[in-house]
């Protein structure tokens, strides 16, 4: 399955009028012409201002065939002229991901189970750089060793999935958590498990991690994630 991943960065102070005509106008005609959303989140913590959300295709030639039909569609072309006077927008990026065998979610359509406690959620969105041609491994030892530890100790695994366009040889990967709190007290918990500690050893030799960078996100009123 193939991730679409996009952040946009906004002048500070003009995010939410962008946001309020995309959950009344703009989001329900993507939906309707290219794939339903996947999740739609704001930048907690992090560099703010910022609005990432996703979207999947199982054939990525559909993608292609449904931006013609949002192109064409007349309640997205209003969304684009009542949202170019508030020039809400300074930056966007997009990403095309590609899911790993182990991630969560494998298919468009396939419905959002929340399994963490709580009517809140705080999502730790992850973005790691590997040295190229050392990602694969890493990944086998992660999928072993590490991913275990965490699915024991950590909150909710939303996806996993590797860059296919855009900055290559990086992982993208997300965690949902009930609060803020319970984040750290997983986290701790995990840390000091000895199991983790063999994960870190197995991988630690590889010298694969270049940089690593997360986001906390919150997830809009709107997102089937929530």
């Amino acid at each position: 399955m193939f991730i679409e991943q996009r952040i946009y960065t906004a002048h500070p102070g003009k995010l939410p009028a962008w946001l309020k005509a995309y959950s009344e106008i703009g989001g329900p005609a993507s939906s309707r012409t290219l794939t339903p959303l996947m999740g739609m989140f704001t930048v907690e913590f992090g560099q703010i201002n910022r609005v990432l959300f996703i979207r999947g295709f199982d054939d990525i030639d559909e993608r292609e065939r449904g931006m013609v039909r949002r192109d064409a569609d007349p309640e997205w072309q209003r969304f684009l002229s009542e949202t170019r006077p508030i020039g809400a927008l300074m930056a966007q990026e997009a990403k095309l991901l590609k899911t790993v065998p182990f991630s969560p979610i494998q298919k468009v359509g396939q419905p959002f189970v929340k399994t963490i406690e709580g009517d809140a959620m705080f999502v730790d969105h992850r973005t790691y750089d590997f040295e190229p041609g050392r990602i694969n491994s890493w990944l086998q030892a992660y999928e072993t060793l590490g991913k275990p530890v965490q699915d024991k100790h950590l909150g909710q695994l939303l996806f996993f999935a590797v860059t296919e366009c855009g900055p290559i040889n990086q992982a993208v990967f997300a965690w949902a958590y009930s609060s803020l709190g319970d984040r750290d007290r997983r986290r701790a918990a995990m840390a000091a498990d000895p199991a983790w500690g063999e994960f870190a050893k197995a991988t630690g030799g590889l010298g694969a991690l270049k940089a690593q960078n997360t986001l906390v996100l919150k997830p809009v009123p709107w997102s089937p994630i929530r």
